[in-house]
């Protein structure tokens, strides 16, 4: 036994807190002023509290007003002849000697310019749609990167400081004895290097943490902090295990906003393109006009039409570039079509790897078993019946095994999230 400072060693060692077994995150883990949040109350917020999407919502409703506005009708012309006498005699005269005229002229689209331009106002409301429900979709996306990530960085990080507060104690132990030459200084060195190279992964992770909290605040549109908490029994065999390739293809191509939007897409552009033919006809113009001094009879009343003539310009241009227009949209609706294919078979794959890597019990039963290792190591050493060295070996295979238990376990809720995203839709299984 090795004494120093009227304590032994094995009294110091004694006091050294015992590791923490498998844990949810606790109030007593937060501050004051941080909101502790599931899941489901973290979508509520950021539906609600997104800058994105509140400015989206404001594009929306701008384009959803133009259809209104595709609807109303031309506004009519006016136009009035005041007689100011000969060009000798410039002087005015209204009365009844004089000359007054009036024309009122209104256009008449023809062709169904206005029902046409009311199909392609439509169709870019619904694009405008289709693109705020696709931002939702990709922010959400980045919501629940960010909260899977942030709780199970947290986690290791509640580890690593256990870890740093039992080898605080061992070195402060040590440190005495080897000033009094207690203790081979080799030792007391080895246990000075990772006790710095604890301390820096503790920095490092709490760098990535603070990341991933601005990342969450900004996506929530909040400044106060948030602790992620996750319902985490029975995680892995709560995520759905008998999902279809085929079915899932089917629903993303059906339900995905950015492959609405390719559809839009194709659809804006037929729409235009009739609406450049269309335009090619001229249109007619209808009025009245009243003359009170014509050449011809006193308080004259006549019908006037027009239209113009088209023998230069019958808008080929513009119909040739809508024509265009159709069928690069059809080719980008192809393109879209592989992405959305190939983007839900490569979630799909990645995903299955990761359910069918452990059976729902198994890390939890390992955690568990490894954890009452752990206490029987620290009773033994606690007892002198192991040295400090094979101690600290063990104690490292623990924080180990918690890390990667944590790290599979955000991967997996990854790989769901993201085959969620790939979709285009929610493939929780309800509780």
């Amino acid at each position: 036994m090795i004494w120093f400072g009227g304590s032994s060693l094995k009294a110091q060692q004694r006091s050294l807190p015992r590791p923490i077994p498998h844990q949810l995150v606790s109030q007593e883990d937060a501050d004051n002023d941080t909101l502790m949040l599931s899941l489901e109350q973290t979508d509520s917020l950021f539906l609600n509290h997104n800058f994105d999407l509140l400015v989206s919502r404001y594009q929306v409703s701008s384009d959803s007003a133009l259809i209104r506005q595709a609807r109303l009708w031309d506004n009519p012309s006016f136009t009035a002849e005041l007689g100011m006498n000969s060009i000798n005699h410039l002087k005015p005269n209204f009365g009844k000697s004089g000359e007054t005229a009036y024309t009122v002229d209104q256009i008449i689209q023809l062709a169904g310019k206005r029902s046409k331009s009311v199909a392609l106002a439509t169709f870019n409301a619904d694009y405008s749609e289709a693109s705020f429900m696709n931002l939702m979709r990709t922010l959400k996306w980045q919501l629940h990167a960010s909260f899977t990530d942030y709780y199970f960085k947290y986690r290791s990080i509640q580890v690593l400081k256990e870890q740093q507060q039992i080898l605080d104690r061992i070195v402060a132990a040590y440190q005495k004895a080897d000033s009094s030459g207690s203790v081979a200084h080799g030792d007391y060195m080895r246990l000075r290097q990772l006790q710095i190279s604890l301390k820096n992964d503790v920095l490092s992770a709490l760098s990535q943490l603070n990341d991933l909290q601005q990342s969450l605040q900004q996506l929530l549109g909040i400044t106060t902090p948030i602790l992620p908490v996750y319902k985490e029994v029975g995680i892995s065999s709560r995520l759905p295990g008998n999902l279809m390739l085929s079915g899932l293809i089917q629903k993303a191509l059906t339900v995905r906003p950015d492959m609405q939007m390719s559809v839009l897409d194709k659809k804006t552009a037929v729409a235009n393109y009739q609406l450049q033919k269309a335009i090619a006809v001229p249109d007619l113009h209808v009025g009245a006009s009243y003359d009170q001094n014509s050449g011809v009879v006193h308080n004259y009343m006549g019908l006037t039409l027009g239209i113009d003539l088209p023998f230069w310009n019958r808008n080929q241009g513009n119909i040739r570039s809508a024509r265009l227009l159709v069928d690069q949209a059809g080719i980008k609706g192809e393109q879209q079509q592989n992405i959305v294919i190939t983007e839900v078979s490569g979630a799909y794959r990645k995903y299955k790897d990761y359910k069918e890597a452990f059976k729902p019990r198994e890390l939890n039963d390992f955690q568990q078993n490894f954890y009452t290792l752990i206490s029987q190591v620290a009773d033994n050493f606690t007892k002198g019946n192991i040295t400090l060295l094979q101690f600290i070996d063990f104690f490292n295979s623990y924080s180990d095994n918690y890390n990667d238990q944590n790290g599979y376990y955000s991967a997996l809720l990854n790989a769901f999230n993201d085959l969620e995203y790939a979709v285009g839709s929610s493939l929780q299984t309800e509780e």
